[in-house]
């Protein structure tokens, strides 16, 4: 869990000791009728307070708002919530980063637990640190981290990422992170998702519940492994591009 939050006078040593300032954008949608809507914001949550312990880095308040989930991934305009139009969030993230910077952070950590915020993530950051003292390393797909034996084991029949939201790994990580929020996965959706976007959407383009994959079997042992693979895969990059202590 991320700690309580430094005085200003801390953080301005805290980075100019070397310290990684690391930041994560989360997200407020529907995971269909078992997760919560600031699912990715947990998680996003989690990553950010043990990677920053383990680079001992210092832990940022996540962003509890991102860009608006695709119809094609289970989520779109058929269940509206708060979100951030991209060029809202392009400025967010850019404007968050310069702070960051002008804070005195000369190593910064992105990571996105929102599969759509990951379309600003370079730009955004590279627009903020642009000719500035400041190395960054943005991860915007961190589950593409955890190492294939870990996927072969708990999803033995593969997943599609794009169309996994609410589903297998995010199911599996809420079991670990925070069980009592987690409610009984829906059954697979039986149609396949579009891999194209129509405007409006189609009734047929997105299930009723917004869950395409199947979560019913994943467990808490899943995501424990699971989250500790994403790490230890975050852990490893950030060690090749040497930001840690």
């Amino acid at each position: 869990m991320i700690s309580q939050a430094p005085t200003w006078e801390q953080l301005r040593q805290s980075f100019a000791a070397g310290r990684a300032a690391v930041l994560a954008i989360g997200s407020y949608e529907a995971h269909g009728p078992h997760l919560p809507v600031d699912t990715d914001t947990v998680i996003a949550t989690a990553v950010v307070g043990e990677i920053a312990e383990r680079i001992d880095g210092i832990a940022l308040p996540v962003l509890p708002y991102g860009a608006t989930s695709r119809p094609r991934s289970g989520g779109g305009d058929v269940f509206p919530l708060p979100a951030l139009r991209i060029p809202t969030l392009f400025a967010v993230v850019s404007e968050l980063v310069d702070g960051i910077v002008r804070a005195g952070a000369r190593e910064l950590v992105v990571i996105t637990g929102h599969y759509e915020n990951a379309s600003v993530m370079w730009d955004a950051v590279q627009e903020a640190t642009a000719e500035k003292d400041c190395r960054s390393v943005i991860f915007d797909a961190p589950w593409e981290l955890i190492d294939d034996d870990v996927l072969t084991e708990t999803f033995p029949d593969g997943v599609n990422w794009a169309a996994d939201h609410g589903g297998l790994l995010e199911t599996a990580l809420m079991l670990h992170l925070d069980p009592d929020r987690v409610g009984e996965p829906p059954p697979p959706w039986s149609q396949a998702p579009r891999q194209y976007d129509v405007l409006p959407t189609p009734a047929d383009a997105v299930p009723p519940n917004g869950i395409v994959n199947d979560a019913r079997r994943v467990t808490a042992s899943d995501g424990a492994l699971l989250f500790g693979a994403m790490i230890d895969g975050l852990e490893r990059a950030l060690h090749r591009e040497h930001i840690h202590r």
